[in-house]
């Protein structure tokens, strides 16, 4: 009899163990997809901005949409098609100049965002190509890869650029993700004629900056922070730790500008002087705007900001 009851109890708190693993998989899904998948109700598109009430991000949102109001006659609509045939698109601002800077927004962001860091561009003689990255905007695709497959797409963008628009020369301005995506494309798609980077809150790992929104939000890491990520690679068929600028730095031997804010709560500062440490370029500067939160280096200080870029551009281009 006793064996029987230990069987059952057993039994019991096998099914009750095997219930709560499933139950942490179903919560992993979801916050997966709420974060790194894209909706069916509009989220990231161009028709508002990603966080709507935070006034800093709006502030930015409607910046950027002045700027483009201001430079539309010089627009022309471009799409290319990626390696796994879906189709990705983007606005071309065409001075007639035969340079050109792909800005590259953070993950939720679409190409109005990119309006944002356009202006001082123009002034140094540079095209600015925005573009929505795939599952973002009016581009097609369900999933964000973390920079990944976002890296190889854009290294699609830059051969368009150079065969077809005859452009010479190249330069990406990352922000947030962008960083990660500038990173890749610079070390694994090497082309001569990508001259130059910008780094805006730049990450060592995604996986890092993830945890930190996830710790921010005042949820425990485990188990349902891990399980992301198998739910990560099942969706992508990618390994989110090679979405890791760190790993590749040492192999960024382009001109790069790094830009920080010391009040960045997911970039943070110990992490960004080792990953400016480890940059492999002999051609590197690194500044920091104080009081600037992560992504809105720019709104700290526009006139700085602005003046920083047209200086770098100025002195590698």
């Amino acid at each position: 009899m006793l064996q029987i009851i230990l069987i059952i109890v057993g039994a019991l708190l096998g099914l009750g163990l095997l219930t709560g693993i499933v139950l942490t998989f179903i919560v992993a899904y979801i916050v997966y997809s709420k974060t790194l998948m894209r909706g069916k109700s509009g989220s990231w598109g161009r028709e508002h901005c990603s966080e709507p009430g935070c006034v800093p991000l709006e502030t930015m949102w409607e910046r950027g949409l002045v700027w483009k109001k201001q430079n539309e006659s010089f627009i022309k609509e471009v799409s290319i098609k990626s390696k796994d045939g879906l189709k990705l698109v983007g606005e071309w601002f065409d001075y007639g100049f035969d340079k050109t800077v792909i800005i590259l927004p953070g993950r939720r962001e679409t190409l109005v965002y990119s309006y944002y860091y356009a202006k001082p561009y123009k002034e140094s003689g540079v095209n600015v190509l925005v573009i929505d990255q795939r599952a973002h905007g009016l581009s097609e695709g369900k999933y964000s890869t973390c920079g990944l497959k976002e890296a190889e797409d854009v290294s699609l963008w830059m051969k368009y650029l150079h065969d077809e628009l005859k452009q010479k020369e190249i330069f990406l301005h990352g922000i947030c993700v962008g960083t990660c995506v500038s990173t890749l494309v610079s070390t694994k798609y090497k082309v001569d004629y990508l001259k130059a980077v910008i780094l805006d809150s730049a990450f060592i790992t995604y996986k890092e900056i993830y945890k930190n929104h996830y710790i921010e939000s005042g949820h425990a890491l485990f188990p349902v922070y891990y399980e992301i990520w198998m739910w990560f690679s099942f969706f992508t068929h990618c390994n989110i730790n090679d979405s890791s600028p760190l790993k590749y730095m040492d192999k960024l031997d382009l001109p790069v500008l790094f830009i920080w804010g010391d009040k960045d709560i997911y970039c943070l500062p110990e992490k960004s002087k080792e990953l400016f440490a480890k940059c492999g370029s002999k051609n590197k500067q690194l500044e920091w705007f104080e009081g600037a939160e992560h992504s809105r280096v720019r709104l700290n200080d526009e006139s700085r900001y602005d003046g920083l870029v047209s200086d770098f551009l100025a002195r590698v281009a």
